[in-house]
């Protein structure tokens, strides 16, 4: 081995070590991401190459409701597909090791194709999700964000698709994907939050996180919103025109567990094991969401200054404005911080007077 051929293996060693990696990495079609501030949100990784995240754009309509078309940017399979710019269209984003053909995603497919005649596209970014790094996974949402924004604009281009009919419902990581989508493409008509990812976004500003400028409409249902160091996964920062926080936004009625017990599933890889302990505060957004689409019980939430002055009775819906959270949550409601009970178990939704 020659003394230059050394040198290039020892500076690579150290470079390893060191942690020295570019700080911008670029991609055909979808431009360039930096880790610079205020990027470096995820530990400065930087997102993975879209080849290695291998997201899959599912399309489900009435035609096709069990068994998906691929779509993508591709304008063959784009104009092959069942997908009607005369149809709404919802796109599910998961989150952090889920995949596009969970059980809840396909739930909600289901749910939406029987309320309404739309396009459901459920994005499935298993191989960027599926990181034992957490930051990892949260440094892909921009290019997961980034993809689906790419698939928008050729959908407009092809299809005449009106941004306007589309509406992003994105879990966990999956809503700041969705913020980061909308960002893109100006005048999305709906994001809806499933207790965003507080990790590596909570306190972030607002280009690296979900917000209100993404879409036209933004609403955030929070279930775990507390502190990551008492296992608390979503955000409790108000990120949309209207925030919802049903029970006061954590500690889900139903559901109950040990904290130590789940911790030892999540340090050995047992992580579906531990979404349905402790991380059942973080779905319950979901479950509230699924079954909002089809109840005619319209989860009814008081605009309040407090999960405390609510419980007082202070916020009455006869002198307070009030609104429905999940599906049928509407862009003209009084901007502002919501709550509301459920029971603690399906169905979840109070009758209010």
């Amino acid at each position: 081995m020659s003394i230059m051929s050394n040198l290039r293996t020892a500076v690579i060693a150290v470079a390893a070590v060191l942690n020295m990696t570019s700080d911008e990495m670029c991609f055909k079609g979808i431009g360039c991401f930096s880790n610079e501030a205020p990027f470096n949100n995820a530990a400065g990784h930087l997102p993975q190459s879209p080849d290695d995240i291998r997201v899959v754009f599912l399309l489900y309509t009435r035609h096709n409701r069990d068994v998906p078309r691929v779509i993508s940017a591709d304008p063959a399979l784009v104009l092959a597909s069942f997908l009607s710019p005369y149809r709404k269209s919802v796109f599910i984003i998961h989150g952090y090791r889920d995949d596009g053909r969970e059980t809840w995603v396909m739930d909600m497919k289901n749910a939406l194709l029987k309320q309404e005649d739309v396009n459901v596209v459920s994005v499935d970014w298993e191989s960027g999700a599926d990181q034992t790094d957490y930051n990892q996974a949260a440094a892909n949402t921009r290019v997961v964000g980034a993809l689906i924004a790419q698939l928008l604009n050729v959908l407009k281009n092809l299809r005449s698709l009106k941004y306007e009919d589309v509406h992003l419902v994105g879990h966990s990581l999956g809503a700041h994907i969705a913020g980061y989508a909308g960002e893109r493409v100006k005048s999305v008509g709906r994001i809806t939050g499933l207790d965003p990812a507080g990790l590596s976004f909570e306190r972030q500003p607002f280009e690296v996180r979900l917000d209100p400028t993404d879409a036209l409409f933004v609403d955030v249902i929070h279930t775990d919103a507390q502190p990551i160091t008492t296992l608390g996964l979503g955000a409790k920062k108000p990120m949309g025109h209207a925030d919802f926080y049903p029970n006061g936004g954590k500690d889900q009625p139903g559901c109950t567990s040990s904290p130590r017990k789940h911790i030892f599933k999540l340090i050995t890889g047992k992580f579906k094991s531990f979404q349905k302990g402790v991380a059942c505060d973080h779905a319950r957004a979901r479950d509230y969401f699924i079954e909002s689409i089809t109840s005619t019980c319209r989860f009814t939430a008081s605009l309040c200054r407090s999960y405390n002055a609510f419980v007082r009775g202070e916020c009455p819906c006869r002198t307070t404005p009030c609104a429905s959270m999940g599906f049928h949550a509407r862009a003209n409601i009084t901007q502002g911080v919501y709550f509301l009970d459920t029971t603690d178990n399906s169905p979840f939704c109070l009758r209010r007077n």
